[in-house]
């Protein structure tokens, strides 16, 4: 059972990482580029992003006036450190953004983010620059990294005969010395990659949309869907945007956290203010509130507690993906990952060049008999993942049709 279990794992392990490897590591290299986004992109684009303190910034009401047109119903990002700028986000794709200086009310300039160098990085990232068939690649890619990652951990465990090391061995052939490599950084970087890439199964189409968010989804997320409404009351004036932050009980003057709040053009449209950390390492403290645009009544406020636990995860995810729920020293961990993830997609290559017999694939064979146990766990998979699942009902029909075409000939032989 065991030495089965062990074949058809390995086979698995190596058919998966040949074929997966090349998305996987254009994967792992744009995700290390990402880590550090939020610093790295106001660095290289510091003229919109970054301004000179000069006294007391504008009140958003008066800076309102200065939106372009195309962006007046957006969403404002209200400053919280003296030398941010305000960043109004257009309505639409949410692509669009335009920066003005708090302190003259100045259109700084607009940006478009898929023009920028982390939006292209984000976009390969996130469908390989080939659209709705680029994000589906990148799902199966990201699925079948977890499988890699749960076979390899057998192939590796050091309490079986044979098994993996904790250190890569000196003494040995170069053979061997490549294969400790691959096995021992893979071991000790994998429940981080593991992690990464379950919480990257979050914006998927089906392991994401028709699978987790169905599962995770509640009241407090459902809000988003069915926002309040404000009274709207015939000839009295919206209340205005400083009024309805503070009205969420939020002071700018002291204020750690990024907020923004929407510019609804609907006149039942409730001012929304979302308030959440500026580098997103503490999800925790992410609050939505919800204020009646004419009488600054508190609608509706929804904060970490008000979650369920899975819905906790699933807010949590983008930070948990990135790195960013460690502050630096998780954003390193999450750097270190990724870079050995690209390395385990060179070296596992590699060591099958090195392995296979002169002239042949040097596949490992196929099992005669099934583990029925594995089979189950397969098949788990396979739902919670439905691009396994796929991959797994084809090869089985590929399976089949190849051992009946086989009995055919041996017939008519």
């Amino acid at each position: 059972m065991a030495s089965r279990t062990y074949g058809i794992l390995w086979r698995w392990h190596f058919l998966a990482g040949l074929v997966a490897c090349p998305v996987i590591f254009v994967l792992a290299v744009t995700g290390a580029l990402y880590v550090f986004q939020p610093e790295l992109e106001r660095f290289a684009y510091s003229e919109l992003r970054e301004v000179t303190p000069r006294g007391e910034p504008m009140p958003i009401d008066a800076l309102v006036a200065s939106i372009p047109p195309e962006c007046r119903h957006g969403s404002i990002e209200v400053p919280t450190r003296p030398t941010f700028a305000v960043r109004v986000w257009c309505p639409g794709d949410g692509k669009q953004s335009a920066f003005i200086d708090p302190y003259s009310g100045a259109l700084l300039g607009r940006e478009i983010w898929d023009d920028t160098i982390f939006g292209f990085i984000l976009k390969v990232h996130w469908e390989l620059l080939l659209g709705e068939n680029g994000r589906l690649v990148v799902e199966w890619a990201t699925s079948w990294t977890i499988v890699m990652l749960l076979t390899g951990a057998y192939l590796w465990w050091p309490s079986r005969r044979g098994g993996g090391k904790w250190w890569p061995r000196r003494n040995v052939a170069s053979r061997q010395r490549l294969r400790d490599l691959h096995s021992v950084a893979g071991a000790y970087v994998l429940p981080l990659l593991f992690v990464i890439s379950a919480t990257g199964l979050f914006w998927t189409r089906f392991a994401g949309e028709d699978r987790w968010h169905r599962v995770a989804n509640d009241p407090a997320d459902q809000v988003w869907d069915a926002p309040p409404k404000s009274s709207a009351p015939a000839g009295r004036p919206r209340i205005g945007f400083d009024r309805a932050i503070l009205a969420a009980g939020i002071d700018m003057r002291d204020e750690w956290r990024g907020v923004s709040i929407d510019i609804g053009k609907d006149p039942t449209a409730a001012y929304t203010v979302y308030a959440s950390s500026l580098d997103n390492d503490t999800p925790w403290h992410t609050e939505i509130i919800f204020i009646d645009a004419y009488d600054g009544t508190d609608l509706r406020r929804v904060g970490w507690s008000e979650r369920s636990t899975l819905n906790q995860i699933s807010n949590a995810g983008y930070a948990i993906h990135v790195g960013a729920i460690g502050s630096w020293p998780g954003r390193i961990l999450a750097l270190v990952a990724a870079i050995v993830l690209a390395a385990l997609c060179v070296t596992g290559p590699w060591l099958w060049w090195k392995r296979r017999p002169r002239g042949k694939l040097g596949i490992p064979p196929r099992a005669e008999r099934f583990a029925w146990p594995l089979v189950t766990g397969l098949i788990v998979l396979g739902w919670l993942m439905p691009t396994v699942g796929y991959t797994l009902l084809a090869i089985a029909a590929f399976e089949l049709g190849h051992f009946g075409a086989r009995r055919v000939l041996a017939r008519m032989s």
